[in-house]
């Protein structure tokens, strides 16, 4: 969370909608200049005034937020290997990329790895005798 003046700076710049949504989602509020969309409906913005490292982010068009819901080009520019955004760059679709896959961990469909090694110990099951 940043300081205070930070906090209405922002609000008073992006609005209550809008701030009442970062603070759910990104847990800060920001401001800055809207650079593009996605096929996905992901917002990217940038603001230059910010420290290192927090000047770019984005917003996601879902309620369940996951980093694997970032194309490849926004991927790049949001983690500075390239300082032009692919709004401006001619990139060309490559015919293997396809849909993203989702992050699956902590659902049911998550990966479960399963040993493939015989167990060293095997449990200790007690002898029972009859009462006579």
């Amino acid at each position: 969370m940043s300081t205070l003046g930070r906090t209405f700076k922002n609000f008073m710049r992006a609005g209550p909608a809008s701030t009442w949504r970062q603070l759910q989602f990104i847990g800060d509020t920001k401001y800055g200049a809207l650079i593009g969309t996605d096929a996905v409906g992901n917002k990217y913005f940038e603001n230059n005034d910010e420290i290192y490292g927090r000047e770019r982010w984005v917003e996601y068009a879902s309620n369940d937020p996951d980093p694997a819901q970032i194309t490849p080009e926004w991927h790049m520019w949001i983690n500075k290997f390239v300082q032009e955004p692919p709004t401006e760059m001619n990139l060309k679709p490559t015919k293997f990329e396809g849909a993203p896959t989702p992050n699956f961990t902590g659902t049911k469909n998550a990966y479960v790895p399963y040993n493939t090694v015989r167990p060293k110990y095997s449990a200790w099951e007690p002898q029972v005798k009859s009462r006579d």
